[in-house]
């Protein structure tokens, strides 16, 4: 058995897995939506409409684990925060990659693949912009479409993404040098398997994905609510996705070791880009203390950007998360703070008065409120 193979069959027994703890009651509790579009490698869910007065939003995941990471509970889904505030809701399912071809590659995720979903939504709402909401390489998606297509974007929400690689050396050097890329497969029209990402991932930054969910489970173990929550991300891990081989060789060569974007050297679909084309309101979440998105990551890209009206949120994390990179979308402080900060600041944008603010009790966060 091949390397490749071998990971492979890894992904099927970490979904058996997965689906023995959704029997226990530890899978995703979704929020009902429809798909109103299929392409190879995509649906685009709706959950609504929402009003004519605010731009809909969609959401855009990273191409690496399932998209359930943003509708996990009721409690812990920014799909419900998002109805709740009257907001059209879209959603990018990344789907598995077509076999018998390389690709589909950066330019596509970040091109035509979004593209198609964002023109959908225009055509289905009456629309010219979009509010683009992406985390971790979703974020970094969402940048560059922004910087793309900067007519079709009404705001630009990034949530941990690391689109300043100048600021992630240590990582990419355990990255580049890592022995797991040894189990690359040769055929170059083969996916890569979702737990040879995680293992090559795991291995750059081990104490995000190894020792700080044992810290995590023994934080939130004595509650219930954080120890549910936990549970379900630690099963969410094992939504193994499959990534194009295309995307995982641009993903390290163009953005990882070259940081052509910031640079300005990147071209898309026969466009140089910057992060000075990014036209839209920007906001940008950023962990003081991060492995996966260290703070210059986002700080640089959010400084360069062209964007006149900017927020930048400082988010110190949550416990009862699994892993600390994913606390923005499912961290009870998250869900508390940040997330009424963002529908407030597009409600701001549109024109739309924010709702009024129910009270709150005390948290980490609220040293470090940034005023919108």
């Amino acid at each position: 058995m091949s390397a490749s193979d071998w990971f492979d069959s890894i992904d099927r027994l970490r979904q058996r897995g997965g689906n023995a703890l959704d029997l226990a009651g530890l899978g995703p509790l979704l929020t009902p939506s429809r798909v109103v579009l299929s392409a190879p490698g995509l649906r685009l869910r709706c959950y609504g409409a929402g009003t004519r007065r605010r731009p809909p939003l969609l959401i855009v995941p990273a191409p690496i684990k399932r998209w359930t990471i943003w509708d996990l509970a009721p409690e812990r889904s920014v799909v419900r925060q998002a109805l709740a505030r009257g907001f059209g809701v879209y959603l990018i399912e990344w789907t598995d990659p077509p076999q018998g071809s390389a690709g589909p590659g950066l330019a596509d995720y970040a091109g035509a693949l979004i593209d198609a979903c964002v023109k959908h939504i225009q055509r289905a709402n009456a629309c010219v912009q979009v509010s683009l909401l992406g985390h971790s390489l979703g974020g970094i998606l969402a940048a560059l479409h922004s910087a793309w297509r900067p007519e079709h974007v009404a705001a630009l929400a990034l949530f941990e993404a690391p689109v300043n690689f100048d600021g992630m050396a240590p990582v990419l050097r355990r990255l580049l040098g890592n022995a797991v890329l040894a189990a690359l497969p040769p055929e170059r029209n083969r996916p890569l398997a979702g737990s040879l990402l995680s293992a090559i991932f795991a291995n750059a930054a081990p104490n995000a994905f190894y020792a700080a969910p044992a810290v995590d489970f023994a934080a939130s173990a004595a509650f219930p609510g954080l120890l549910a929550t936990h549970l379900r991300v630690q099963r969410w891990t094992l939504d193994e996705l499959p990534m194009a081989r295309a995307l995982f060789e641009d993903a390290v060569d163009l953005l990882f070791a070259q940081n052509s974007f910031m640079r300005g050297d990147l071209v898309l679909n026969g466009k140089r880009l910057d992060p000075g084309q990014v036209r839209a309101p920007l906001l940008s979440l950023y962990r003081p203390v991060s492995a996966l998105a260290p703070p210059a990551t986002v700080l640089g890209f959010h400084e360069a950007a062209g964007s006149a009206r900017k927020v930048l949120l400082p988010y110190l994390g949550d416990a009862g998360v699994a892993i600390q990179h994913v606390a923005p979308l499912v961290g009870t402080g998250a869900h508390l703070l940040v997330w009424p900060r963002v529908f407030d600041w597009l409600d701001q944008l549109a024109g739309v008065a924010a709702l009024p603010r129910r009270g709150t009790r005390p948290h980490a966060l609220a040293g470090l409120s940034v005023p919108l």
